[in-house]
Order: structure tokens, then sequence, then C-alpha cells
């Protein structure tokens, strides 16, 4: 097959740090040819870097392109679902960074979109991919504790507190929050497409949560638990401005327990000497964009698809609805 040739609308922190360097592997499925930047700075650095490709400062003129086959939308998380339909409707395929949408309403426009228009639309989410789990979602298919019963998940870390431009923390959009939940929405989506993946969507969510300091959006800590159709309970703590020290990863079963430690996933049964698996890369940028790529090779579809990005944000609703009513709320898939 000829490359995908690609343009970029937003080429900044997560376009320097963690797409492009893999983009540059991939040359055979993937050619940059366009570029759309607000800053000035960065557009004549990437007309140093992409001499032959288009640097534009309008998403219309990216748009109006009929070189660009396909856009990767890296746009701050408020503007992603109406760029994204934007490209949509102007007859392009669409990468876009996560989450989806910041409801599930604007999320099903643009599954429904892409349909109509017979256009591919792919979430770029790493923790769909990563070893924690497609390592620890293989084990779980073998029982090895039995019947699972309740999980336990602690992230709490202090965010990319970096001091160099580069910085995720220092965009400013983060600062002045356009979307629900602050953090949990942002970074913590990754946190909800890995349990998604890991155990499937809850059919109810309780949370509790506090604003622990300015900007950043409505809570810096948030607390859930989840139900499952099947009985199984969990808990997860999620916070991005809190120490990581005593993180955790529990999964209980009737039999015994799983729990991530390090680099592996230990099983333990009463009477039993513990047994050790190796885990590989916990975020998985390159896996992701493997699977990217095989997907436009084959006209298949990555194993995180729309559909499963828009279940993710249905249980952040649920969350946000929780938080604004004290009572737990059913998440209707």
């Amino acid at each position: 097959m000829l490359p995908v040739r690609l343009g970029m609308i937003g080429a900044g922190r997560i376009w320097i740090r963690m797409h492009q360097p893999i983009l540059a592997t991939l040359g055979e499925v993937f050619r940059p040819v366009a570029f759309c930047e607000t800053n000035p700075e960065r557009r004549a650095a990437l007309a140093q870097e992409f001499p032959q490709a288009h640097i534009v400062a309008e998403r219309a003129e990216l748009l109006a392109l009929p070189e660009v086959d396909a856009v990767l939308v890296l746009t701050p998380l408020a503007l992603n679902a109406s760029v994204a339909l934007a490209a949509l409707q102007a007859g392009k395929h669409v990468i876009m960074e996560k989450p989806i949408a910041r409801t599930s309403a604007e999320a099903q426009t643009l599954i429904d979109t892409a349909q109509r228009l017979q256009r591919r639309l792919i979430i770029t989410e790493q923790c769909g991919y990563g070893s924690l789990e497609t390592d620890l979602g293989a084990l779980l298919q073998q029982q090895p504790v039995g019947e699972l019963l309740y999980w336990d998940r602690l992230v709490h870390w202090p965010g990319d507190s970096s001091p160099n431009a580069l910085s995720f923390a220092s965009a400013e959009w983060r600062r002045q929050a356009d979307f629900p939940l602050g953090a949990l929405f942002d970074g913590g989506i990754h946190v909800i497409a890995s349990l998604s993946t890991l155990f499937g969507p809850p059919a109810k969510v309780y949370a509790t949560g506090r604003a622990l300091r300015e900007g950043y959006g409505a809570y810096d800590l948030v607390t859930m638990q989840f139900s499952y159709a099947n009985g199984l309970v969990g808990t997860l703590s999620y916070s991005e401005c809190l120490h990581s020290q005593h993180n955790h990863f529990h999964i209980h079963g009737r039999d015994g327990i799983i729990s991530v430690e390090g680099e592996q996933l230990v099983v333990s049964k009463p009477e039993q000497a513990a047994q050790q698996h190796p885990l590989g890369k916990r975020y998985n940028f390159e896996e992701m964009w493997q699977a990217i790529a095989e997907a436009f090779r084959t006209g298949g579809e990555p194993s995180y698809t729309a559909a499963r990005a828009r279940i993710d944000v249905l249980t952040l609703e649920a969350v946000a609805r929780s938080l604004e009513t004290g009572q737990a709320q059913e998440i209707a898939v």
C-alpha cells in the first residue's frame, strides 16, 4: 500500500514527546505532509524539520488540502471532538488523542459521522495495548485465583512537574480546564480504559471527590466504587497531586489474589508458594501505533475502538453525576 498522507492538527508537547519519534519509524505506512500549528515559533521549526510539508496556521486550510488522507488530531482536550468532526466532514480519516470527546453524545456523533462517510475514526489510547492490560488480561483468562470478586487500584502521582516547556502540566488548557472532572478526565481516562480492557464496562458507579489545589478542574482526588453485572466490585482512587509511594493494584478471587508488583504479576494462594509472571512495557505507544498501522494495512480495526472510547466517556459521565448527586449512578452502555 502507498503511505497514508498524514496531516497534523496541533504539533506541541504530545507530538514532540510521543507521536513524532514513533511515526518516524513507520514511514512505509504514514507520511507527514501537512501541519497546522497556531504557534509561529513551532511553525518555523516544523518548516525546518519537514521542508516538503505544508505548514499552516488555520485548520480549515489543512482540511482543504486534497493530498491529506488522514488527520492526526492533537488539540487541547476540549477541542478534540469538534476538530475531529470537521476533519471527518472534510472527507479525512481521523486518528485522535484521547478522550474521544467531552460527552458520550459528542462521541456518538463522531462515530455516526465516520460510519456514514465511511471514514476511519481511531483513538490513540496506549492503555489499550500495554503489557498490564495484555499480560494481566491473558492471566485473568486462565482464572488462576478462581472467580473474581473484588479489585482495588490506587493511582496517585504528583503530576508532570518537570520545569521545561514540554511538561504536560504546563499546558494552559489544563490549568483552565474546559472539561469535566479535572485530572480524572484528562490523565485518568487512561486508567478507565485500562480497567474496561481488563474487566469490561461497569454497570454502576458511586464516587466521592475533593479539590486540593486551584485550577486544573473541579477535582484533584476522586475515589470510585464500580459494580459489574457479573457481581464483581472494584475501587479506584485517582489523583495527580498526591504521593505515589503506595500505589497498588490487587485483584481478589475466591481462591487467592493477583497483585501488580513493579514489573511482575504475583499470584498468591493460601499455603502455596507465590507465582511470579513478568510484565512488559506498561504504557506502550509503540504497540499502539503498530496496531493502528496494521488497521490501515488490512482495513481492520485496532482493539481499542471508538465505540470502546465512547463507553469510557460514559463511565466518566456517571462518575460526574455521582459526584454531583451523592448517589450511585447506572452506566447505560
